[in-house]
C-alpha cells in the first residue's frame, strides 16, 4: 500500500514539480478531513489513518504533517462547498491517482469499524464529482472489506 501510495500522491522533483506536489497533498488532506467529520464525529482511528496516508504518500515529517493537517482543517472550515477542491483533483488527478484517492476515502471512512450512512453518502457524492467510475468506488470498497 504504500509503494501504491508513493507512486499515485509522492513528492515529485524540482521547485514547480514540489509546489504542485504540496497543492495535492493539501487537497488530499482536505478530502480526507472531510469524510472523518461527516459523521459529526471524529473518532482517533479515523485522525490515524489520515495522518498515515500522508505521511507515507508525501513522505512528510510529524511537524510537516502536523502543519498540513491544520492547514486543511482550516480549508475544510472555510470551505462552503467541495467545488473547489474537486476542482483541483479533476484538473491535475489522473484516472489511477483517483481511483487510489478513493481507496483512501474509504479506508478513513472504516476506521472506527463502521460506515456512517453519511461517511456513505459523503463518499458516493465525491466519487460522482470526481468522475470515479461506479465500479472503481466499489471495488475499491471490496478491497477495503476484504482486507479486513
Amino acid at each position: 500500500m504504500k509503494s501504491l501510495l508513493s507512486r499515485l500522491f509522492g513528492p515529485a522533483s524540482g521547485a514547480a514539480s514540489a509546489h504542485t506536489a504540496q497543492s495535492a497533498a493539501l487537497v488530499v488532506a482536505q478530502l480526507l478531513i472531510e469524510i472523518a467529520r461527516s459523521d459529526l464525529k471524529v473518532q482517533d482511528a479515523e485522525l490515524a489513518v489520515v495522518r498515515e496516508h500522508l505521511a507515507q504518500a508525501y513522505e512528510l515529517s510529524g511537524e510537516q504533517l502536523d502543519t498540513l493537517i491544520a492547514e486543511a482543517h482550516r480549508k475544510v472550515d472555510a470551505a462552503t462547498s467541495l467545488y473547489d477542491t474537486v476542482k483541483r483533483v479533476n484538473d491535475t488527478f489522473s484516472h489511477e491517482q483517483k481511483a487510489g484517492l478513493m481507496s483512501a476515502l474509504w479506508q478513513v471512512a472504516y476506521a472506527d469499524a463502521r460506515l456512517d450512512a453519511h461517511e456513505e453518502a459523503l463518499l458516493r457524492r465525491m466519487a460522482d464529482l470526481i468522475y470515479v467510475p461506479h465500479e472503481v468506488f466499489i471495488r475499491e470498497k471490496l478491497r477495503l472489506l476484504e482486507a479486513q
